[in-house]
C-alpha cells in the first residue's frame, strides 16, 4: 500500500494519449458500425496515423510508434486488394505490421485458446507495438458475444495478449436499437459489458465519426468517402460549399463537382463524390 505522494511519485509515460483524447496509452477503444460501411479502412488509416505521427481526422498523435493490424475477418485475396488500392492512392501502409489466419496458421482464431494466445503474444514481442487492432472482434473469440461472463473473458484475453499494447476493436453495430436508437454507448453488438469497458467508442456511420470516451465528452466528426475510399473529415466550410452549390438551379452534377473542385481546391472527382453521398 502506497500513501498518495509516494503513489504520484511512481514512474508514469510522459504522454497521456496515443491519439488525443480518443485513444490513450495502453488503453482499450472500440471502433463499430454497420457492415460494409467502411470500418477496416477507416481502421487502416487509424494504424498508419499511429505509426507515422500523422493526425487522425484532425485529431492529434502524441505518441507515435509501432501498430500491429491482426486481420481475422476478410480473406487474403480481398484484403491485399484493398492494401494495394490504399497504396495506389498514397497511404503508407508500409508502416503497419500485419497479421491473418494465415500467417498465424490458427483456425479459427480463439484468443481465449492458450496455444493461440501464447502464439499470437510471442509473435508481438519483437514489434513492441504501441497499439494492436483486432479486425473483428467477433472473429477473435469463440464465446456467446451477448453473454456478460463469456464476453468479458474474450477482452481480458485479448488485453492479456496485448499489453502494454492499446487495443483497438473493429466490431459490428446492432441490426437496430429502437430503445436508444443515437446512444454511442449502446448501438454495438453483444453484451452490454463491452461498452463499459472500454476507454473510448468510436461509432462509424455513412457521413459520421460519432465518439464519446473517459477523458472526451460526446461528439461527431462529419466525414465522406474519397474517390480511392479514403475517410475525409469535413469541416463546416466544405459542407455550406457543398450546400451553396447543391442550391444553385440548372447545373448538372457534372457542373456542380467543378464548381465544388474550384471553390474547395479538391479534384473534380472528390467534388462528384462528396455531392454524390449527398444525393446531390
Amino acid at each position: 500500500m502506497l500513501s498518495g505522494t509516494e503513489y504520484l511519485a511512481l514512474p508514469r509515460l510522459p504522454e497521456t494519449f496515443l491519439v488525443e483524447p480518443i485513444i490513450p496509452v495502453g488503453g482499450a477503444a472500440l471502433l463499430y458500425g454497420q457492415e460494409k460501411v467502411g470500418k477496416s479502412f477507416l481502421a487502416i488509416q487509424l494504424a498508419v496515423s499511429i505509426a507515422t505521427g500523422e493526425p487522425f481526422l484532425g485529431f492529434p498523435v502524441k505518441q507515435r510508434g509501432p501498430v500491429v493490424y491482426v486481420q481475422l475477418d476478410t480473406p487474403r485475396s480481398l484484403w491485399l486488394k484493398r492494401l494495394d488500392a490504399l497504396k495506389q492512392a498514397g497511404v503508407d501502409v508500409d508502416a503497419v505490421h500485419y497479421v491473418d489466419r494465415e500467417t498465424l496458421n490458427l483456425w479459427p482464431f480463439n484468443a481465449a485458446n492458450p496455444e493461440h494466445s501464447e502464439r499470437l503474444a510471442r509473435d508481438l514481442v519483437p514489434v513492441k507495438p504501441v497499439a494492436v487492432i483486432i479486425d473483428t472482434l467477433r472473429e477473435s473469440h469463440q464465446g456467446e458475444e451477448n453473454s456478460n461472463t463469456e464476453m468479458p473473458r474474450a477482452v481480458a484475453s485479448l488485453v492479456s495478449i496485448t499489453q502494454p499494447a492499446a487495443i483497438i476493436l473493429v466490431h459490428h453495430a446492432r441490426k437496430g436499437d429502437p430503445e436508444k436508437p443515437d446512444d454511442i454507448r449502446r448501438g454495438s453488438r453483444g453484451a452490454n459489458y463491452l461498452t463499459g469497458r472500454m476507454d473510448s467508442i468510436l461509432r462509424l456511420t455513412e457521413e459520421n465519426l460519432h465518439y464519446i470516451g473517459r477523458s472526451v465528452e460526446e461528439g461527431t466528426i462529419r466525414l465522406a468517402r474519397t474517390p480511392n475510399l479514403l475517410w475525409d473529415a469535413v469541416d463546416s466550410t466544405l459542407a455550406q460549399h457543398i450546400e451553396d452549390v447543391t442550391l444553385i438551379p440548372g447545373l448538372s452534377q457534372r457542373e456542380r463537382a467543378r464548381l465544388l473542385a474550384e471553390r474547395t481546391g479538391r479534384s473534380v472527382d472528390s467534388a462528384r463524390s462528396l455531392l454524390q453521398r449527398r444525393g446531390a
